[in-house]
């Protein structure tokens, strides 16, 4: 009987790796993204989709530790948990500071999932529920790859960034404001040089791009009070956003063609930081009791176009 159930445990094994659509097979759930047309046909992605209904993380899809790069610090030890079918991910505020990485001392960790494998071309959906802190904190569902300095003919790509969606990030208390999410473009083009230093930014916020690069919303909902799903197509030619179901906006696909890792993660924004020439920085402000505050997602699902 043991032989039997060594044997029984290698084929499934051999068969996951192999032919991992027959372990994790599509189901009436997973098939399809909600804005899927009758006549669309779709296959699953699961070295990068996660329903969440096990007890804990899959840290062999998903990053244990990321690179750090913001105001905070990822600790996904601390602040990533499964619980009742859905991934919590908490930002905290700890008593004293904490140096890492050559970044400016921080009380603030929060966790992200990071997937260990990349793509480009595909439908990108995750259904989220916000954090309840507002302003303060930004729940993000979001694909971007490495930057490879490397690249020198000009106008090439060096780094490719979709975010699908970012709720809650203006800082202020301005009726609506907890509406308005972000659906943008980020890329850095190289000028024909190499290095760090010869990075062209593209960023969604300023002038020259934001008609190719950015898309606000008005949400017709509170994304704090209930889940929503937030979804991305993107092709060769286009890129094309979804909430709901419903298309909300469409760019050109000039610059985002490089391989990116899927990411959920929960940032800090003012008044809790503050953006600089170099990205957000911690910003001193007495309130605290707000934290712990914590975004939940109930699943996020990649899949390949067939038809």
């Amino acid at each position: 009987m043991r032989h039997r159930f060594i044997l029984s445990a290698v084929i499934a094994i051999s068969l996951a790796t192999c032919y991992p659509t027959l372990v994790f097979a599509q189901t009436s759930k997973n098939s399809i993204p909600l804005s899927s047309k009758s006549t669309d046909q779709w296959r699953i992605r699961w070295d990068r989709s996660d329903d969440f209904n096990d007890d804990e993380v899959d840290w062999l899809k998903w990053n244990q530790s990321p690179e750090n790069f913001g105001a905070w610090v990822w600790d996904n030890d601390a602040n990533v948990a499964v619980s009742d079918g859905h991934v919590q991910i908490a930002m905290r505020r700890l008593p004293a500071p904490i140096v890492k990485g050559g970044r400016p001392p921080t009380p603030y960790t929060s966790g992200m999932l990071k997937s260990h494998v990349t793509g480009t071309y595909g439908y990108y959906e995750a259904r989220i529920q916000g954090a309840p802190l507002f302003p303060g904190v930004c729940p993000s569902f979001w694909l971007y790859s490495k930057i490879d300095d490397t690249i020198v003919p000009k106008d090439e790509t060096r780094y490719s960034e979709v975010d699908i969606v970012e709720l809650t990030q203006r800082g202020d208390r301005l009726e609506g404001n907890e509406r308005i999410a972000d659906c943008n473009l980020h890329a850095i083009v190289s000028n024909g040089k190499p290095g760090m230093l010869r990075r062209e930014w593209h960023r969604p916020n300023d002038e020259r791009f934001k008609a190719e690069q950015a898309n606000e919303v008005r949400l017709p909902f509170d994304p704090r009070s209930d889940f929503h799903t937030y979804g991305c197509e993107i092709t060769p030619k286009t890129i094309t956003w979804f909430i709901d179901g419903t298309a909300i906006g469409q760019k050109q696909n000039r610059y985002w063609h490089r391989e990116m890792h899927v990411a959920l993660s929960l940032g800090l924004r003012p008044p809790y930081s503050t953006y600089t020439a170099k990205g957000f920085v911690p910003a001193e402000v007495k309130v605290t009791e707000e934290f712990p505050t914590t975004m939940l997602v109930d699943y996020v699902r990649v899949w390949d176009r067939l038809k």
